[in-house]
């Protein structure tokens, strides 16, 4: 498949010229016919939980007007973490998680390999911690979810990335114009210490990606109505890789629908592009 040079791709086609594998998991689902709506949730450790509190029902379950018929599920969740840690719940397990409430199960998964338009790197700069033999790999599944607040279970697709996150984001987004639907925004990669990237830039890129939905961790972005723009953040700050796509000017409006708990202590809001 030729080498995107413009958006007349199809997310499937930008994702089939990036990735490759023998499995017919990810052949017949980059071979599918229909838009694909991506959550992306960068520094996402083995937090799963957009799985769940992407879906409508649960939106509506925790507030969200039913009247508001603009939210759009995903049906492609992608996260991304270099992950130092030695195992993972990918590798040894088909539970992903399971408690009182919520119980999500790999139906079928495959490793991703990278293709020539994709270029993987591992920036040591970026983190504290060495790599684990984790690192580097991509893993593409297929999840049955449980959930008390839907009446039915169903199934959802995503790619665990345990690639650094300004990788993904300049190969995959980037420079294979990927675009995302929604962002999730709740860590930086630096609750123990290992990430020396604070994602500021994510709202310019997101603004360069089509991103029509945000996730984000109160610590972050706590206001009614608010418009975005480059004087949150210094470019000069920004990693190298990503400059030559930064805007230096920007804005984005937001509209917050919703504020939610997504544990004990997780405090979200939900915010749609104006």
């Amino acid at each position: 498949m030729p080498h995107p040079k413009n958006n007349q791709m199809t997310e499937r086609e930008i994702l089939q010229s990036c990735f490759h594998s023998q499995s017919n998991l990810w052949k017949t689902f980059t071979n599918e016919i229909g838009e694909l709506n991506t959550l992306y949730y960068p520094s996402s450790g083995e937090d799963l939980r957009p799985l769940v509190f992407s879906k409508k029902e649960n939106l509506i379950f925790m507030g969200l007007d039913v009247t508001d018929e603009k939210y759009l599920e995903p049906n492609l969740f992608i996260f991304s973490d270099y992950f130092p840690f030695p195992n993972s719940r990918f590798f040894d397990s088909k539970w992903l998680h399971w408690d009182d409430y919520t119980s999500i199960l790999i139906e079928d998964y495959c490793e991703l390999f990278p293709t020539n338009n994709y270029k993987y790197f591992f920036n040591k700069s970026y983190v504290h911690f060495e790599p684990s033999p984790a690192t580097g790999k991509a893993i593409f599944f297929k999840v049955k979810i449980q959930s008390h607040k839907v009446k039915e279970s169903y199934f959802k697709y995503g790619i665990y990335f345990f690639y650094e996150n300004i990788n993904l984001i300049e190969q995959l987004f980037l420079v294979n114009k990927m675009p995302f639907s929604h962002l999730v925004w709740k860590r930086d990669g630096s609750g123990l210490g290992g990430g020396n990237i604070k994602l500021d830039f994510i709202y310019n890129i997101a603004s360069r990606c089509g991103t029509k939905y945000f996730f984000l961790w109160d610590h972050y972005l706590d206001k009614e109505n608010i418009i975005v723009t480059n004087e949150s953040y210094k470019i000069e700050l920004s990693p190298e890789e990503l400059k030559k796509f930064i805007n230096r000017e920007f804005s984005i409006s937001l509209q917050k629908k919703l504020r939610m708990k997504w544990d004990k202590y997780d405090r979200m809001n939900l915010y749609f592009l104006e």
